[in-house]
């Protein structure tokens, strides 16, 4: 069998979190991981590294759709990307997700809003999404754990549920920059394990 290709590594000094990777291998599973920092490998590869909340397993994703596991001393090597989140995802809770903390009436502008390049990868167009961050009157705010300096700033997570304007239940999440602008990061239709937050969310909508 022939030895695969290892290859070294070293963390960038990258303050603005990259979603397109997970989001293209992942997009159903983007509310449980945070962004964490990125790695350029020897070969030029940068790739991008995210936590799951709850198994604290990690994934590192360059934008080809490659994956690769740190084998340790700053060496990464590549390995099957459904294999990898298989066992990343092991043992996490994929149920109803806790937040930190709820509040209401969160007021955003659209001058506020940006999106990601893969936030319409589920056919949510902005302007869908739009209508339930606006309408929402009741918003989660998941606290992200603390990273060292290094690793960037915090990813806080704002979870939006409501309905578009053409009466859909729709999921959206997204983080809030350092100049306080939205970023929506994964918008899509609402799935039964949100029910529960969306029926709350439903008796404070604007």
């Amino acid at each position: 069998m022939p030895k695969k290709e290892r290859k070294r590594g070293k963390s960038l000094p990258v303050r603005a979190p990259e979603w397109e990777p997970i989001l293209s291998l992942a997009s159903d599973h983007i509310d449980d991981f945070m962004w964490m920092y990125s790695v350029e490998l020897t070969d030029g590869t940068r790739l991008q590294v995210y936590k799951h909340y709850w198994t604290r397993n990690v994934l590192h994703l360059d934008n080809e759709g490659r994956a690769f596991v740190d084998i340790g001393g700053n060496r990464y090597e590549e390995v099957a990307p459904s294999r990898l989140l298989s066992r990343v995802l092991r043992g996490g809770s994929l149920s109803e997700m806790p937040a930190s903390f709820v509040g209401h009436n969160y007021a955003i502008g659209k001058s506020e809003l940006q999106w990601t390049r893969s936030a319409t990868r589920h056919r949510i167009g902005r302007e869908r999404s739009c209508h339930v961050i606006e309408h929402c009157g009741l918003w989660l705010w998941r606290r992200a754990v603390p990273q060292p300096p290094d690793f960037g700033h915090r990813q806080d997570r704002i979870l939006f549920f409501g309905d578009d304007a053409s009466g859909e239940p729709l999921e959206v999440f997204a983080t809030e920059s350092a100049e306080g602008e939205i970023l929506v990061i994964h918008a899509m239709a609402l799935r039964d394990r949100y029910r529960g937050l969306y029926e709350e969310a439903k008796r404070w909508r604007r």
